[in-house]
This record gives structure tokens, C-alpha cells and sequence, in this order.
């Protein structure tokens, strides 16, 4: 638990570039008559499911197993 409260940037790295990615490639298709309203959704979906994991899912986290931070430059979260 607590090697997952001191890497936050490691998370965030992998989710941003892969979203970032999945949603360049799908701009090409939404030139495409067919596929074009497919990859719309997929673009907004993407987006949205990356901002929730983001951010959504650290906040439920750290309030589920109720996660102090001692202050800013003063150590890490403390869990308890």
C-alpha cells in the first residue's frame, strides 16, 4: 500500500501516453463516413475513462483507506 502512495507519477505517465495515443490514432478514422461516429465515441470515452482513472481513482483511494498528508516537502501520505 504504502509503495503505491509514493509513486504517483509512475501511474499517471503510463494512463496519459497510452490515452494520448489511442485517441491520435482514432482522429484519423473520424474523417471516415462509417467508421467516423465510432471513433468520435471512442475519442470521448477514452478521454473521460483517463480523467476518472486519473483522478477520480487516487481520490476514492486515498478516502477509502483514509490517507493523511503530513504537508507539502514534509514527507509523504501517511495511511491510518
Amino acid at each position: 500500500m504504502s509503495a503505491a502512495l509514493r509513486l504517483p507519477g509512475r501511474p499517471f505517465g503510463f494512463v496519459a501516453r497510452w490515452g494520448v495515443i489511442a485517441v491520435l490514432a482514432m482522429i484519423a478514422l473520424t474523417r471516415c463516413v462509417f467508421w467516423g461516429p465510432m471513433a468520435v465515441s471512442i475519442v470521448g470515452g477514452l478521454s473521460v475513462a483517463a480523467a476518472l482513472t486519473l483522478l477520480a481513482l487516487p481520490a476514492m483511494v486515498a478516502a477509502w483507506f483514509r490517507v493523511r498528508w503530513s504537508g507539502l516537502g514534509h514527507g509523504g501520505p501517511v495511511a491510518g
